[in-house]
């Protein structure tokens, strides 16, 4: 283990009872001014013309539409749609019957072409669907080299380039208009790669509507802590997650009892009962929170071979939880952070399969940089998801506590103080509760933006109790 690492073992965990954070509603839904998105733009046309493109072509559809919006501050809604970028900054959007409307809000200058073929079933096809013709309006010619981007990123050793994530009708027929001396070159690593894609980075204005969505979501998450009871339904707990109806980067998940073996369902009639295993979760663009535990006052609620989950599961997770917490921070590689995780909770004996943490932006996982062998560091504008799941053997049920924090410079600190005093404020107020109440002992560059930050309560019944680490570092 690396010396410089302050690692929690699970004999320095206790449990017991903590004055909870308040559930807190924000007003106001801070807004990002059409200057960011220039500057983005700004930002991109460089690195295009270093690959030697020409244009850049952008997929999007109702659940793949974040690098789209990234640049045009809008997406399609029940449709497909297009972007297209040239070298010279002129933007398109090729869009459908119902979307096209949308270019009026777009955050940047972008000029409407419809295609039928980006809108729903059975919708009228008569007045402009050849998408070869699209293109063409779009500025696409014969010979031209087209970088791609849809949603995946494909692995190096796949030869990244050559995987396309578009719908094969769009390919076939930009191929059609590109000709036989034309290039087509998957480019998604443009925008999403660990460490280099440009949406790896938050500004101000995007971190403040970020932390709105990390304020709502634990709001509800709180809410919805505290109405868990026996006899109250999945959708009853559920009402609790996302009232005031924003749009969501996941579908909200609420389960009890064997419906929680799936994993990611939504919430059902089923009717929670004392002893159930129990998990929910919900997430706005830019947040997401989950928790998981039994629908129980204490270890006599549990199942009899299963009365020692806090011991065998939960302390030794919640130890590695704080140790991933404390340890994050600014320069450090995603290899150290994956070899503390594996040495601390082994997956081999605990069952996590993915990642142990990940970096989200508007979708809830953009990509990991947290992996065996990573050199990629953690900078300032990265958004890192603590998200460590235990799939531990029968008869033991999982533990969560899956929150995010903001990594943010010296500079980038007092920019966000400076100009948005309240976040600050909310920012800081969680770390003291971190460090004063659950001995979790934050990096200065470490950000918190959850109510819900470091609290894990396996036995949900008993409200006003979550675990906390009791020691201290030489």
């Amino acid at each position: 283990m690396n010396q410089k690492l302050k690692i929690t073992t699970p004999d320095q965990i206790h449990y017991g009872p903590v004055t909870m954070p308040d559930s807190i509603r924000l007003a106001d839904l801070p807004e990002i001014p059409a200057s960011v998105y220039q500057k983005r733009l700004d930002t991109l046309l460089p690195i295009m013309n270093a690959k030697g493109l020409d244009a850049l072509l952008i997929y999007a559809d109702r659940e793949h539409f974040q690098n789209f919006e990234y640049l045009y501050g809008f997406e399609p809604r029940f449709e497909e749609g297009i972007a297209v970028i040239h070298r010279d900054g002129t933007c398109y959007a090729i869009l459908g019957n119902e979307c096209l409307p949308l270019t009026e809000i777009a955050k940047i200058k972008v000029i409407p072409i419809l295609c039928q073929l980006m809108s729903m079933p059975g919708q009228p096809m008569s007045e402009a669907c050849d998408l070869a013709d699209s293109f063409r309006a779009s500025g696409l010619a014969s010979g031209n080299r087209v970088g791609v981007i849809g949603w995946k990123l494909f692995p190096e050793q796949l030869a990244a380039e050559q995987y396309y994530d578009l719908p094969h009708y769009m390919v076939t027929q930009l191929q059609t208009v590109l000709g036989p001396n034309g290039t087509i070159l998957g480019c998604s690593s443009m925008f999403i790669a660990p460490g280099t894609g440009i949406r790896n980075f938050a500004e101000p204005e995007q971190i403040a509507a970020f932390e709105y969505a990390s304020t709502t979501v634990s709001a509800g998450m709180l809410d919805a802590m505290e109405a868990i009871a026996a006899g109250r339904s999945e959708l009853e707990i559920g009402s609790y997650l996302n009232p005031s109806g924003l749009p969501l980067s996941c579908h909200t998940n609420v389960s009890a009892g064997s419906r929680t073996k799936t994993g990611l369902v939504s919430p059902s009639s089923n009717l929670l009962k004392t002893g159930d295993p129990m998990t929910f979760c919900w997430g706005m663009r830019g947040a997401l929170s989950c928790r998981a535990g039994y629908v129980a006052n204490s270890a006599a609620d549990l199942p009899e071979n299963a009365k020692d989950y806090m011991e065998v599961i939960v302390k030794p997770y919640f130890a590695a939880a704080v140790s991933w917490y404390e340890n994050i921070g600014l320069g450090i590689k995603g290899r150290e952070i994956y070899e503390m995780i594996q040495e601390l909770f082994p997956k081999e004996i605990y069952g996590w399969v993915l990642n142990p943490g990940h970096c989200l932006s508007s979708e809830e996982w953009i990509n990991s940089p947290i992996y065996r062998g990573s050199e990629h560091e953690f900078k300032s504008g990265q958004f890192v998801q603590l998200d460590i799941i235990p799939s531990p053997k029968i008869p033991y049920y999982t533990s969560n506590i899956e929150d995010g924090i903001l990594l943010a410079d010296e500079s980038l600190r007092l920019i966000l103080k400076e100009t948005y005093p309240d976040m600050w404020t909310r920012i800081q107020k969680r770390k003291v509760f971190m460090k004063n109440v659950l001995g979790i002992t934050l990096k200065e560059e470490v950000l918190p933006l959850y109510e819900t930050q470091g609290i894990l309560n396996p036995y949900l019944l008993n409200k006003g109790f979550c675990l906390q680490a009791n020691r201290t570092y030489p």
